[in-house]
C-alpha cells in the first residue's frame, strides 16, 4: 500500500497533467491507494462515519465467477478532517476487521434504524474460503463512528449463495429496509432471487414464497423501484440469458411484500447483459431501464410505456455503439435536468452519452480522460464537497486491477431535487400513525443511491387555525402577520387588478401565479420561522412569522427514489387535522421543499390517549435494545405497535362509541377499567395502565392487523359495561403476540384511551 505522502504526490501530478486537457470534464484518473491490485467487482460510496464527506467501499474477490477471498475494502475520505481534497485512505482492516470474502457487489443502507450506514457484501465462492454467505457489517454508530462489526449469522444470513448483486428496499411497506439478493452469479446453475424481510431491528428472515421468483441462470444484477406506479417497490433481476419469453425478472409488489411474476413484460436482450439500471430517462415520471449489451454488445434504453401510452409495457430503443462494457450509472453531467449515461467500459475508455430527450442519447467524445482499463463497476460521488460529482471505477478481470477516480472540472450542481409526485391519504383515523410518500429525481443515481437526504415537518391540530391577508392596491394588509404552526393563511386579492404571492425565503418556492381580483390563494405554514413573500405584479412585500413547534417525521428512502414519511400521533387521539411539508436535500446542499399538505383526521373527539409508546412512553420491560415487540404499550426502539383509537360518541343514552385497535398481531380482547395505575405495570411484552376495576369486554376477537369493538359476533354496547354520565372510563386491548419476543411472555397490550361519558 502506498503511504499518504505518495498518494498526495500522485494527486499533485494528476492535477498538473489535467491542466493540459481542458477539453476533458472528468480528469485525473488518480489511482486509489490500493497497491495490492486486487480484482475489484463492485464500488459504492456512503458517509459511513457521518463526518460530512463520502467514503468509498469496494468489493474485492478474485475471478470471473469466484476465486481467492480478499479483504473487504473501506477507503475513508479525510477531506473534512484535514481539508485536503481527495485524501482517501485505506482503513479496511481497522474498520471492518481482518475479514475476507470473494465479494462481487456491495450495497449500503441503515438496516437497524439507528441512523448509521451499514454495509452488505454479496459473495461467491465456498463457505470455507470465506465466500458464499453475504457479509453484513453493522455500523457501531455514535460510540465508534464508521467502525463495523461483522454480524451476518446473528442477523439472519447463514446460507451461502453465488451472489453478484443485492438491493436494499422497504418491500413490505413497514418502515424498514428489506433486501433482495441474487444467486447463480455469472454461472450456469438455475436458481431464484432471495427475499429477506427485516423485523425492524435489522434481523432478516428469508421469505421465498412471498417473492415468487422464477428460476434463472447467470444472474448479474438486482434493482428495486416502483415500476408500475402503484406506490410500492417492485423487484428486477437481470441476467446474461438470451432465451425468449423471460430472460430477465420482473416481480410486481402487491403493496404488502407479496409479489407476482411479470417477467414476460421485459423483452429478451443479448447474452452479454452484465448490468441494467433503472431511472426515469424521458422525464415522463415512470421508471425506464438502461441495459449494458441490450443487443449484442450495444447498449440501449428500454422505455416504460405506462405514462404516455397508458400501457404497462416496455419498448426496446435503438442500440448505441458496440463495445463490450460492464457497468452504467446515471449522472446529469451537463446540468440540464435529465439523466445522462456513464458507461464503465471493459478494455476501453469510459464513455458518456448525453441525454437529448425522448430517449435520444448522443455519444460525447472527450468528456472523460482516456484510460484503457477493465472497468467492472463505476459510480459517481462528490469526493471533495465542491458540488461536482466525480467518477469512480473498480477494475478487474484483466490488466493491472487499479481502481481510479476522475475529478469533475465542470460546473457545480445547482439544481435542487425535483419532487415528481406525492401520495398521501385524504383522511386518517386520529390517534394512528399517518404515512405520506413522495418520489423525486436528482442529478445522480446508481443502483438506487442518489445521496439525497429527506425530512418532513408536521403539526397535528386539535382546533382549526386560520388567518387572512388582503392584497390591496398598495400593500399586503396586514404586511406582517404572526400565526402558530399549522395555520392556513388565505391571501384575498381586493386590489382591483391581478396580483400574485411569491415566496422570497429560500428554499421555499411557492408561487400562486396570477390571482384575479376577488380571487384568493391559500397556504398552510407548518414549520416555525419567518417567511417573506412579495407580489411581483404589484411590487408589494410582506412577511409571516410562524411560532410554536412542529414535529419531525420518520423518513425512509424506500428504494428507487421513493421516500416514506411516518408521522406519529402527538395529540393523544384528539387531532382533527394533520398538516405537513416534505424536504429533500442533495449532497451539494440544494434543497427542495414541497407544497404543504393537510389530512383530515376522523374521530378527533375520541378521548384522551394514555400508555402511549413509540417515542413517548416509559421503557419496555425487556429493554430498549432487545428485539421488537408487537404492541405499543411502551417505548421500544421506535417500533410501531398496537394503538387504540376511539370514534363516535361516548353517550350513555345514545352510545355510538367504537374502539379500534390497529397493528394487533393475534387474537385478543378489549377491557375497561375505572382507574389507571399510579405507574404502568409490566404486563407481558407491554404494560398495563388501565389497572383498577378491570372488566373484560365480551368475546375474543380473531387474529388480524385491526380489531374493533363493537364489531363481529354481536358484542354488547360499550355503554353496558357500567358507564354513567360524567364518569371517565379507561380502555386497552390485550392480544397474543405472533411470536415470542424479548420475554418469555406471548402476549401484549395496546396503548389506551380514556372516554368521558356524557348523558
Amino acid at each position: 500500500m502506498r503511504n499518504l505522502s505518495q498518494f498526495v504526490a500522485a494527486i499533485s501530478v494528476a492535477t498538473a497533467l489535467a491542466a493540459h486537457s481542458s477539453a476533458q470534464q472528468f480528469q485525473g484518473a488518480t489511482n486509489f491507494p490500493d497497491g495490492s491490485g486486487s480484482y475489484s467487482e463492485g464500488i459504492e460510496c456512503a458517509d459511513v462515519d457521518k463526518d460530512g464527506d463520502l467514503d468509498v467501499i469496494v468489493a474485492d474477490g478474485d475471478g470471473f465467477v469466484s476465486g481467492t477471498a480478499r479483504q473487504n475494502k473501506l477507503y475513508v475520505n479525510k477531506f473534512i478532517e484535514t481539508g485536503t481534497p481527495y485524501l482517501i485512505v485505506d482503513e479496511s482492516a481497522a474498520r471492518f476487521g481482518t475479514t475476507f470474502s470473494c465479494a462481487k457487489n456491495v450495497t449500503t443502507g441503515d438496516v437497524n434504524g439507528d441512523g448509521w450506514v451499514d454495509v452488505l457484501f454479496s459473495n461467491t465462492g465456498s463457505v470455507g474460503a470465506g465466500g458464499g454467505v453475504p457479509s453484513l457489517y453493522i455500523n457501531q454508530g455514535a460510540a465508534n463512528p464508521g467502525f463495523f462489526t461483522l454480524e451476518s449469522a446473528t442477523r439472519g444470513f447463514t446460507v451461502p449463495f453465488f451472489s453478484g448483486g443485492a438491493s436494499f428496499a422497504d418491500l413490505d411497506d413497514d418502515g424498514d429496509l428489506d433486501v433482495v439478493i441474487n444467486d447463480a452469479f455469472n454461472t450456469s446453475p438455475t436458481k431464484k432471487l432471495h427475499l429477506f424481510i427485516n423485523n425492524g431491528a435489522g434481523v432478516f428472515t428469508e421469505n421465498a414464497a412471498a417473492l415468487n421468483s422464477p428460476n434463472r441462470t447467470v444472474q448479474m444484477d438486482v434493482q428495486t423501484a416502483d415500476m408500475d406506479n402503484d406506490w410500492d417497490i417492485d423487484v428486477l433481476g437481470f441476467t446474461k440469458m438470451s432465451v425468449a419469453n423471460g430472460s430477465h425478472i420482473l416481480l410486481l409488489n402487491n403493496g404488502a411484500g407479496t409479489f407476482s411474476d411479470s417477467s414476460n413484460l421485459i423483452a429478451p436482450s443479448s447474452g452479454a447483459t452484465y448490468e441494467a439500471d433503472v431511472a426515469d430517462l424521458d422525464g415522463d415520471n415512470d421508471v425506464d431501464m438502461f441495459f449494458v449489451s441490450l443487443s449484442g454488445f450495444a447498449e440501449g434504453a428500454v422505455r416504460n410505456n405506462l405514462i404516455g401510452l397508458g400501457s404497462f409495457t416496455f419498448t426496446n430503443q435503438g442500440p448505441l455503439g458496440a463495445t463490450d462494457d460492464n457497468e452504467i450509472a446515471f449522472i446529469d453531467y451537463d446540468n440540464d435536468g435529465d439523466y445522462d449515461i456513464l458507461i464503465g467500459a471493459l478494455g476501453a475508455a469510459e464513455r458518456m452519452y448525453r441525454n437529448d430527450g425522448n430517449m435520444t442519447f448522443v455519444l460525447v467524445a472527450g468528456t472523460i480522460q482516456v484510460v484503457n482499463d477493465s472497468t467492472l463497476d463505476c459510480t459517481t460521488a462528490d469526493l471533495n464537497n465542491d458540488g461536482k460529482y466525480d467518477i469512480l471505477s473498480a477494475n478487474g478481470e484483466s490488466g493491472s486491477f487499479i481502481n481510479r477516480f476522475y475529478r469533475n472540472t465542470g460546473t457545480a450542481d445547482t439544481l435542487a431535487p425535483v419532487i415528481t409526485s406525492t401520495n398521501a391519504p385524504t383522511t386518517a383515523v386520529s390517534g394512528t400513525n399517518v404515512v405520506v410518500k413522495a418520489k423525486i429525481r436528482d442529478q445522480v443515481l446508481d443502483d438506487g443511491v442518489n445521496y439525497v437526504t429527506a425530512s418532513a415537518d408536521y403539526v397535528i391540530l386539535t382546533a382549526p387555525s386560520a388567518a387572512a391577508v388582503q392584497i390591496t392596491a398598495g400593500a399586503f394588509s396586514p404586511p406582517s402577520l404572526v400565526v402558530t404552526a399549522g395555520t392556513t393563511v388565505t391571501f384575498q386579492n381586493v386590489s382591483g387588478v391581478p396580483q400574485d404571492v411569491t415566496s422570497t425565503t429560500t428554499p421555499y418556492t411557492y408561487a400562486s401565479g396570477a390571482i384575479a381580483n376577488g380571487g384568493s390563494y391559500t397556504r398552510t405554514f407548518v414549520k416555525p420561522g419567518t417567511y417573506f413573500f412579495n407580489s411581483n405584479l404589484g411590487a408589494l412585500a410582506g412577511q409571516i412569522t410562524v411560532t410554536g413547534t412542529s414535529n419531525a417525521a420518520l423518513p425512509l428512502h424506500m428504494g428507487g427514489q421513493m421516500y416514506r414519511f411516518r408521522m406519529n400521533d402527538t395529540a393523544g387521539g384528539a387531532g382533527i387535522q394533520l398538516c405537513y411539508e416534505l424536504r429533500f436535500r442533495d449532497w451539494p446542499g440544494n434543497t427542495r421543499v414541497s407544497n404543504s399538505g393537510c389530512i383530515t383526521l376522523t374521530g378527533g373527539s375520541g378521548g384522551n390517549a394514555f400508555c402511549v409508546g413509540d417515542g413517548s412512553g416509559p421503557a419496555c420491560p425487556c429493554g430498549n435494545n432487545s428485539l421488537p415487540f408487537a404492541g405499543e404499550g411502551c417505548l421500544h426502539s421506535g417500533v410501531v405497535g398496537a394503538r387504540l383509537a376511539a370514534s363516535g360518541t361516548a353517550s350513555v343514552g345514545a352510545d355510538t362509541l367504537v374502539l379500534t385497535a390497529l397493528n394487533v398481531t393475534g387474537p385478543g380482547l378489549f377491557f375497561q377499567a375505572t382507574g389507571l395505575a399510579v405507574s404502568p405495570v409490566a404486563f407481558g411484552d407491554g404494560q398495563l395502565c388501565a389497572a383498577v376495576g378491570i372488566v373484560r369486554m365480551g368475546v375474543v376477537f380473531p387474529a388480524g392487523s385491526t380489531a374493533t369493538y363493537p364489531g363481529g359476533l354481536t358484542p354488547a354496547p360499550i355503554s353496558s359495561f357500567g358507564a354513567t354520565a360524567g364518569t371517565p372510563l379507561h380502555y386497552q386491548c390485550w392480544y397474543r403476540d405472533a411470536v415470542v419476543f424479548c420475554t418469555a411472555s406471548t402476549f401484549n397490550t395496546s396503548s389506551g384511551v380514556t372516554m368521558n361519558w356524557v348523558p
